[in-house]
């Protein structure tokens, strides 16, 4: 089933179907409970960003900077928020209501390091959602703040902190057989790879990606770097080196013009594979992106999870057209994981109570959302992740099942690489 069809329906229809399944939704799901009657006045310590009626929570996030990053970013803020209005509407937690304080980095390190600064020295709070590329200048600050962090991990130092919760962190040491798997089921038996050095994110996973590859029996041809060299020149290497495959760790735009530029030499490939996915470009140009697939860490868009969060994303978030956006299911699942910390520390919440609570968690689901994550081995590397095609018409994206050999409700899990 495509996302566009999983979008239809009329606004009746949405909100009956949000009447159905948020009951189950808010049934089986404990960080929406909001037990307990102790107030910031009669609890023992007063912890920043805390009193008796709310608790203030920072995000930031590149609402502003590079288009390429903007545009993939986009719909962070309202997952982000729809996470927490769910919440506040069945009481906060705790008895306390989630103040939510945004701020825009620009997809800049200094900019971040400075509103981070803002969010935490002058607006006082509690906790941090950083759904942000360029967090790592700043990670050692905040750890010495102890200033609980959540988002979804950008880089390996999310895991070097103990105050930092990412949800499956794809840049953590150790390769794993997930990509590979994936490409040499798709028909690719030679690959060029191609990374952007720009941003650390995208060296990161190229790092990950070759001995992927190579361990699925795949041949690398190299590395090329997407700064400085045209769309066109890469496509007369994968045409003069006869490679069947491409792996991209650059941003969604870069995939489309390097594809488009290898069809225009009728370069035949088999896979073409991208890091993320920027779905504006999709309802954009989705004729031209057809066949190309991307990572996800997300459950099947017909899971009873992930139609629980699109009925909690037309109440909360209607004005996002999509609410399958990759970057608003990041933001989602985020805040998502901030509200579980919160719940676990406790009627008189604390920084340290928060990171020793959350650290203890065996299995964060984001409410089925996806994949299992051990968040007591934080610097376990990513076994589990979801392909998704955009099919043949560039209507919409679907899922690639996995061969049952690696199937894990839906995910493609594959194994470490020693």
């Amino acid at each position: 089933m495509s996302l566009q069809r999983l979008r239809a329906g009329t606004t009746t229809a949405v909100l009956a179907a949000f009447l159905v399944v948020s009951s189950t939704f808010l049934a089986g799901c404990g960080q929406l409970s909001s037990t307990g009657t102790a107030t910031a006045g009669t609890c023992p310590t007063q912890e920043s960003g805390v009193t008796a009626k709310s608790i203030k929570i920072g995000l930031v996030y590149p609402d502003s900077g590079p288009s390429g990053i903007v545009s993939t970013f986009s719909g962070t803020r309202s997952g982000v928020e729809a996470r927490i209005a769910l919440q506040n509407a069945h009481g906060g937690v705790n008895g306390r209501t989630i103040d939510l304080v945004w701020r825009d980095d620009q997809a800049n390190a200094p900019m971040f390091s400075a509103v981070a600064h803002d969010l935490v020295d002058t607006q006082k709070i509690f906790g941090l959602i950083a759904q942000s590329i360029v967090v790592s200048d700043s990670a050692a600050w905040l750890s010495v703040q102890n200033v609980p962090v959540t988002g979804a991990a950008t880089t390996a130092d999310w895991t070097r902190y103990p105050n930092f919760f990412d949800f499956g962190n794809l840049f953590n040491p150790g390769a794993v057989s997930t990509f590979g798997d994936y490409v040499q089921a798709q028909g690719g038996t030679k690959a060029l790879i191609v990374a952007d050095p720009t941003f650390e994110v995208f060296q990161n996973l190229d790092a990950k990606i070759a001995p992927s590859l190579r361990n699925a029996g795949i041949a690398v041809i190299g590395t090329v770097s997407y700064t400085g060299t045209s769309p066109a020149h890469i496509a007369e290497q994968l045409k003069s080196s006869g490679a069947n495959a491409l792996v991209a760790a650059v941003p969604t735009s870069a995939v489309l013009d390097i594809y488009a530029a290898a069809k225009r030499l009728g370069v035949k490939l088999r896979v073409v594979l991208g890091s993320s996915i920027d779905n504006s470009l999709v309802a954009q140009r989705g004729p031209e992106m057809a066949g190309l697939s991307f990572l996800s860490s997300f459950s099947p868009t017909t899971s009873p999870a992930m139609v629980a969060y699109s009925s909690v994303m037309h109440t909360y978030a209607p004005q996002l057209a999509n609410p399958y956006d990759e970057l608003a299911l990041d933001g989602y699942v985020a805040a998502d994981e901030m509200i579980e910390g919160l719940q676990r520390a406790g009627a008189c919440p604390t920084r340290d109570a928060f990171i020793k609570s959350l650290r203890q968690v065996g299995a964060f689901t984001g409410n089925g959302l996806i994949a299992p994550v051990n968040l007591s081995q934080p610097k376990a590397p990513t076994i589990c992740v979801e392909f998704l095609k955009v099919d043949r018409a560039g209507g919409g994206l679907t899922p690639v099942p996995p061969p049952a050999t690696v199937d894990q409700n839906g995910f493609w899990c594959g194994h470490t690489i020693q």
